[in-house]
C-alpha cells in the first residue's frame, strides 16, 4: 500500500517537473562541412621549392577570410591555360599538388601522369568532379532565380515555379535529387537543399541569392561567381558560357553568312523544346533572343558548324544546344561581339543535362527564325 502511494507521488512530481521545467529538444549533431577545392593552373618545369614560393605569394594575394581558406589543387599548365587563376569548372586529368592549411601542408604528384591507380589522386579528382557538378547545379538554380526576380520583381514562393510550362519554363527540371527544405531545423543545416526566400534583399539581389539558396554542407566558393551569361565571338565561331570571368562551357558554332548575325546585347525570352519549322532545320531545342527574328538553336546539318552559312541565327550541334537549354534560363544575357575569343579554350566538363518536358513544346507555332 505504501509502495503504491510513493509511486503515485513520484509520478505527480515528475508530471509537474516537466510542466514547469520543459526539456530542450536534443538535435542531431551537424556534420562538418566539406572543404572547398580551389583549382588553379601552375607552371611546369619548376622545382617543388619554386612552386611552394609561388603558391604562398598566390595565397597572400587572394586574402581569404579567416576560416574560409580552401584546399588548393595545382594543375600542370597546358596550352593557353592561365596560371594562378581559379578554374572552378575545369575537370583535371593530371595533378601537380594538393595544398592544405594555407599551403603549409603540400603533397606533390607526377604532373605528367594521370595516376588513377593511386588512391589519393583518384580521391582528389572525384572530390573535384563532385564539387564541380554541385557548383554547376547551384549556379544554374541561382541564375534562374535571379532572372525570375528581374522579370517578376519577386522570388517564387516555391522552387517548382521555375519549371512551369512554356513559355514560363525557366528550367526543365530542378537539378537536385536531395530534398528541399526551409533550413529552420539546425540538424538539417548540412543536408539537402535549403531555400529561404525571406533572406532576399532587392538592394543586393545577386549577392543575397547566395543566402536564399544553399546546398547543405557545401561551403560557398572561395571565388566570386556571377549569373550565367553567354558571349558569342563571331570571328572565332565560338560561344562561351561565363559565370563572371570564369568559363563554364565553350562551343564551336555556326553563324550567319555575310555578317548576318547582328552584334549587340540581347536576352533569352523563350525556350522551346522541339521547335517546329517548315523544313526541320532548328534541331531539338531553341532559345529565342529578344530580337525574335534570331535564336540559338540546334541543326539538322552538323557540317554547318564552324561556318557562316545561316541567315543570322546561331547554330549548335543538337547535343550541345540540349546542354545549353538545360543550363540557361529565360532572362539570360547574350552578347554577340565582333571580337575574337580568348586564346584558352577550356575543355568542357562532362555534360550537364536536364530532361526536357513535353509541356516545354509549342506545337501551335511554326517558327521562322533566320536560320
Amino acid at each position: 500500500m505504501m509502495v503504491n502511494f510513493i509511486r503515485i507521488i513520484l509520478v505527480v512530481l515528475l508530471f509537474f517537473y516537466f510542466q514547469f521545467f520543459p526539456q530542450s529538444r536534443l538535435e542531431a549533431p551537424a556534420r562538418p562541412a566539406a572543404p572547398f577545392y580551389e583549382v588553379i593552373g601552375v607552371p611546369t618545369g619548376q622545382t617543388q621549392e619554386q612552386l611552394k614560393q609561388q603558391l604562398h605569394r598566390y595565397i597572400e594575394r587572394r586574402h581569404y577570410p579567416p576560416g574560409k581558406e580552401p584546399v588548393i589543387v595545382g594543375l600542370p599548365q597546358v596550352r593557353f591555360i592561365p596560371v594562378y587563376t581559379p578554374l572552378p569548372f575545369y575537370q583535371p586529368n593530371t595533378l601537380s599538388y594538393i595544398a592544405y592549411n594555407k599551403g603549409k601542408d603540400i603533397t606533390f604528384f607526377n604532373p605528367f601522369c594521370t595516376c588513377d591507380d593511386q588512391p589519393e589522386v583518384k580521391r582528389i579528382k572525384k572530390a573535384i568532379a563532385l564539387q564541380r557538378n554541385s557548383l554547376e547545379k547551384l549556379l544554374v538554380m541561382r541564375s534562374a532565380l535571379y532572372n525570375y526576380y528581374l522579370y517578376h520583381d519577386t522570388l517564387p514562393k516555391q522552387l517548382d515555379a521555375l519549371t512551369a510550362p512554356f513559355p514560363h519554363n525557366y528550367l526543365s527540371q530542378i537539378p537536385f535529387v536531395q530534398p528541399i527544405h526551409d533550413g529552420r531545423a539546425p540538424a538539417l543545416e548540412n543536408t539537402g537543399i535549403i531555400y529561404q526566400p525571406e533572406r532576399f534583399d532587392p538592394q543586393q539581389a545577386w549577392q543575397t541569392i547566395a543566402e536564399v539558396l544553399r546546398i547543405g554542407g557545401m561551403p560557398e566558393p572561395s571565388i566570386e561567381l556571377q549569373p550565367l551569361e553567354i558571349v558569342v565571338y563571331q570571328p572565332s565561331f565560338r560561344m562561351i558560357v561565363y559565370a563572371g570571368p570564369y568559363t563554364v562551357r565553350s562551343y564551336y558554332i555556326g553563324l550567319g553568312a555575310a555578317d548576318r548575325t547582328p552584334a549587340g546585347v540581347y536576352f533569352i525570352t523563350k525556350k522551346v523544346n522541339q521547335p517546329l519549322s517548315q523544313s526541320k532545320v532548328y534541331g531539338t531545342r531553341g532559345l529565342v533572343l529578344s530580337d525574335t527574328d534570331y535564336a540559338i538553336h540546334g541543326t539538322n546539318d552538323p557540317a554547318s558548324i564552324g561556318k557562316a552559312v545561316s541567315k543570322g541565327c546561331i547554330r549548335l550541334h543538337n547535343f550541345q544546344v540540349e546542354e545549353i537549354f538545360s543550363m540557361i534560363s529565360i532572362g539570360t544575357k547574350v552578347t554577340i561581339t565582333e571580337k575574337a575569343a580568348p586564346g584558352f579554350h577550356q575543355p568542357n566538363a562532362p555534360g550537364f543535362y536536364l530532361k526536357a518536358r513535353k509541356d516545354e513544346e509549342n506545337p501551335g507555332n511554326v517558327y521562322h527564325w533566320k536560320h
